[in-house]
């Protein structure tokens, strides 16, 4: 078995902003639930990992618009997991039209956690069922976002974390902080958002979202207690 799992999505307007463009929440949330459907597939699921006191944890993630889908559209959602490494792995997603078209292409780095320490773990204990699929969708390696001079940002809002923010782990879901970027990004229209996440927020937690606009693109950062928390280059 080929470890890569397709499944097909009608893209109803509730996907979409104002403008008729999905929503980086979107395009994470998408990415996030087929990666869960691969994941038990290939024997490292929720409950599988739950077993061994695991947690996934997303670090990365970044992904490149070439044809933006439009409301009601019918499309088919791709991922696949590459190699593992040492303490990470690599997991790329794809979106199509029905006729094969590619519309939207990412890749993400994700990690584990102890549930108890809340600590990186290797990935030793970590084993996939099934046949790694070479496809890949960036040949570059995937690196950190360098941000530029911290005054450069300009403080745009603040959001405490409440309940619906949080998921299943007890922190604060990576497409919330997708969603943080769109409010404080000026870009209603991007080609490409990657954004990386540097620790975990909690119920109650305090996030400074700021704003750097550069002529490469536009640079989001998500402070704690004066700690980054996430951070976003979006142009």
């Amino acid at each position: 078995m080929i470890m890569k799992h397709s499944v097909k999505i009608v893209l109803y307007s509730s996907y979409f902003d104002m403008n008729d463009r999905l929503s980086p929440k979107s395009f994470l949330n998408l990415f996030q639930d087929v990666a869960g459907v691969n994941a038990v597939e290939i024997g490292v699921g929720y409950e599988d990992m739950l077993k061994k006191n695991l947690y996934w944890i997303l670090s990365r993630v970044k992904f490149d618009v070439l044809k933006m889908p439009v409301p009601n559209q019918t499309v088919i959602v791709q991922t696949w997991p590459h190699e593992k490494g040492r303490i990470d792995f690599d997991r790329d997603f794809k979106i199509l039209s029905e006729d094969g078209e590619v519309l939207v292409i990412g890749t993400s780095k994700w990690c584990v956690i102890d549930t108890e320490s809340r600590t990186l773990q290797r990935t030793d204990n970590v084993n996939y069922v099934g046949e790694i699929c070479p496809d890949v969708n960036y040949q570059e390696k995937f690196g950190k976002i360098m941000l530029p001079a911290e005054d450069s940002f300009e403080e745009v809002f603040t959001h405490e974390v409440r309940f619906s923010d949080l998921d299943h782990n007890k922190h604060m879901n990576n497409t919330n902080y997708a969603l943080l970027a769109a409010n404080a990004t000026t870009k209603q229209i991007f080609s490409h958002f990657e954004i990386n996440f540097l620790s975990e927020c909690v119920l109650g937690d305090n996030i400074v979202v700021s704003l750097a606009k550069t002529d490469e693109g536009e640079f989001i950062v998500g402070k704690n207690a004066d700690k980054v928390s996430f951070s976003v280059f979006v142009k």
